[in-house]
């Protein structure tokens, strides 16, 4: 990088950006993939129910995510309905969830007739502890919804015996940590069920959209899967296919929240490489640790020995007190997107604030949430960047802090 360029004039000033070529894509689809599709295409069975990738893509997810079940669905959002349907959460019940996450991490809890409790974020993880979940409890609470935000595993050895002693439902929102692990074991596998998403740009991507609920309990699997097809259990679905047709074969209510087989054959070809896909996000992962964590004014997580996070996102944090006159982590935002490269402000910081959710937030904002929602950086690690593209970013981040800063100056 021409030293002229990071000790420039910023990009939003008229000055030359770090970057000007657009950062590689993500997902990009490789001819394996391609071909898998082209298969299920040429040999007609595109349906779950005719075809068998989708049956393989849940026995080889479940290996990979050590559970005993997967059932494999649509997308992300229905596969927390779905965890939170199979162990029963009705209208009239409460579930306590996170403050900061996605949409859906709240709103499956209301889909199935029941209220969002929201509680409180740790600073670090930024996720929900058993601190922040006991203050919330109320007596109506029959679930808790842990969400490992950006990859980052929650705490869940204190939380799995919190929730075994208070007698409450475990769910894990999967979606932005498939294969993240805590103390060895993969996220996924600690709960009572657990929802993964496959949408657009996540670990993996299946074709736009795609999820999996996995559980270790076979009853819960059993109604998760009749659930997903119509109410059609296994041994139901046998009777279908042995001249019977479609005649009395569900044995409970369900809707379909299948998985198309092409979906299936790209989750597949895609699970062989997550491991690989997984250490690629590491390794760029720790080269913005070391280098943005050298700058007074951003404040970047603590390692945890524990955990192997898997780096959905990488996040930083402003440092307000730390910031000249007239900037914020908005003009941060936009002034290092000016030089090129991609700059985020990351998940919801207060998903209680959408109108959707107006009867369920609670008396008073929660501190970290907000906190968090007012200074977090997000920042790209997905595979199909290179060491060079990740440099790039800590320049950027690098020339914008050091106007930003309160104090000016190279890092």
């Amino acid at each position: 990088m021409d030293p002229a360029v990071l000790k420039g004039t910023l990009a939003v000033h008229g000055g030359m950006p770090v970057r000007t070529q657009p950062m590689p894509e993500w997902p990009i689809f490789a001819q394996d993939e391609i071909a898998a599709v082209a298969d299920v295409m040429r040999s007609g069975k595109v349906n779950y129910c005719t075809g068998e990738q989708g049956r393989l893509f849940e026995r080889e997810f479940a290996d990979a995510c050590g559970t005993k079940h997967a059932v494999a669905v649509a997308n992300g959002t229905v596969a927390l309905e779905l965890a939170l349907r199979s162990v029963g959460i009705r209208p009239g019940d409460h579930v306590v969830t996170s403050s900061r996450s996605f949409f859906a991490s709240a709103s499956c809890i209301a889909m199935c007739g029941a209220t969002p409790i929201f509680a409180d974020v740790d600073r670090d993880t930024q996720n929900v502890t058993v601190d922040t979940i006991r203050t919330v409890l109320t007596p109506e609470t029959r679930a808790i919804l842990v969400v490992h935000l950006g990859g980052n595993p929650c705490e869940m050895d204190c939380i799995v015996q919190f929730a075994h002693e208070r007698r409450l439902f475990l769910i894990e929102d999967c979606a932005q940590a498939q294969g993240a692990t805590y103390r060895g074991r993969p996220v996924g596998s600690f709960a009572d069920a657990a929802a993964f998403s496959f949408c657009q740009d996540k670990i993996i991507s299946t074709l736009g959209e795609g999820g999996m609920m996995a559980t270790n309990n076979p009853e819960l699997y059993e109604r998760a899967s009749a659930f997903r097809n119509h109410g059609v259990h296994d041994a139901s679905h046998d009777r279908s296919t042995n001249g019977n047709g479609f005649r009395w074969i569900h044995d409970s209510l369900g809707t379909n929240w299948r998985m198309t087989e092409a979906q299936a054959a790209v989750g597949r070809a895609q699970l062989q490489k997550s491991s690989s896909w997984l250490e690629r996000r590491r390794a760029l992962a720790s080269i913005l640790h070391k280098r943005i964590g050298q700058i007074p004014a951003l404040r970047v997580p603590a390692l945890r020995q524990h955990t192997e996070p898997a780096y959905y996102r990488f996040y930083a944090f402003v440092r307000p007190e730390q910031l000249a006159r007239g900037w914020n982590r908005n003009t941060i935002v936009d002034t290092i997107n000016d030089e090129g490269v991609s700059c985020y402000t990351g998940s919801c910081g207060e998903v209680y604030r959408e109108k959707a959710f107006a009867t369920a937030r609670p008396p008073s904002r929660h501190p970290v949430a907000q906190e968090l929602g007012e200074t977090s950086l997000a920042f790209l690690v997905h595979p199909s960047l290179f060491e060079t593209d990740v440099e790039d970013t800590c320049c950027a981040v690098e020339k914008v802090m050091a106007c930003a800063s309160l104090n000016e100056g190279n890092f």
